[in-house]
């Protein structure tokens, strides 16, 4: 069975370098915030590989994924598409993120998870990836930066550098409410705003949360509109067609009594 840890919201007491902290900080303005926490990371402890991954729908979504180092072939989109296939049913991370997301409030703790390689309960999914990437752990970071979300950073070790020891793992608990709270202010500000899929997520979450029974096209409607996003691109990326966009549109306002964009932009923020 892997190991869990739940990590308060206040970071432990850990001694931090100006460099680390540095390149922390510019994680929001950066148009991958993700890349920018690999680099970090980095000056605590060698991490090959980091993922972040949406678990708002059934399959996560992958919406960053780095290697560290120019010598390293970044292999985690294809990874992470062998991954969301199948290999996802058996992964633990999925049952505590589902389980987060029922959450009715904001919880701003983290809980960790650590699979090394021979703990990987599917032989395909351990061959498939594990294996044949030659990696030998992860560490998984779950996370909810808004009332039924659910997100995870996921770091990666190669089998050159051996499974995480003890006191790295300690250093990265240390930092996870840091990472926690860099990936909730990424989100709409600065380059990181350009994440439409995050930041959709995001609001479709807060809709959902008003209870006011919209159906889920609705959600994803509204949630589009709440970003900024055209009819016509709603559409386009729904699939739908646009009159279907405003059909939508006014059945949501009406369920939950607003006039326009404005309101319905307070409503999910």
């Amino acid at each position: 069975m892997p190991a869990t840890w739940r990590v308060p919201a206040v970071p432990h007491q850990h001694t931090l370098d100006l460099h680390a902290v540095s390149l922390l900080l510019e994680a929001p303005r950066e148009a991958e915030p993700t890349r920018a926490m690999l680099h970090f990371l980095n000056a605590l402890l060698p991490v090959d590989y980091i993922s972040l991954v949406s678990h708002m729908e059934d399959p996560p979504a992958l919406l960053e994924g780095h290697a560290f180092g120019a010598g390293l072939r970044n292999v985690t989109g294809q990874c992470f598409d062998k991954y969301r296939r199948h290999f996802y049913l058996f992964d633990d991370a999925i049952r505590i993120a589902g389980q987060m997301r029922a959450q009715p409030g904001e919880n701003a703790e983290v809980t960790a998870l650590r699979f090394r390689a021979g703990e990987i309960p599917d032989s395909g999914w351990r061959h498939r990836i594990y294996e044949r990437e030659h990696l030998s752990d992860r560490l998984t970071l779950l996370f909810t930066p808004a009332p039924r979300t659910a997100f995870s950073i996921n770091l990666y070790r190669s089998e050159a550098k051996g499974a995480f020891a003890a006191q790295e793992i300690e250093r990265v608990l240390a930092v996870a409410p840091l990472l926690r709270q860099v990936h909730r202010n990424a989100v709409g500000t600065g380059a990181a705003a350009r994440q439409m899929a995050t930041r959709v997520a995001l609001a479709r979450a807060r809709l959902d949360a008003r209870d006011a029974a919209l159906s889920p096209r609705e959600l994803d409607v509204c949630a589009r509109i709440a970003c900024s996003m055209t009819a016509d691109g709603i559409a386009a990326d729904l699939d739908i067609a646009a009159s279907t966009v405003l059909t939508l549109r006014k059945r949501a306002y009406l369920k939950l009594d607003i006039h326009d964009r404005a309101e319905l932009i307070r409503l999910a923020a």
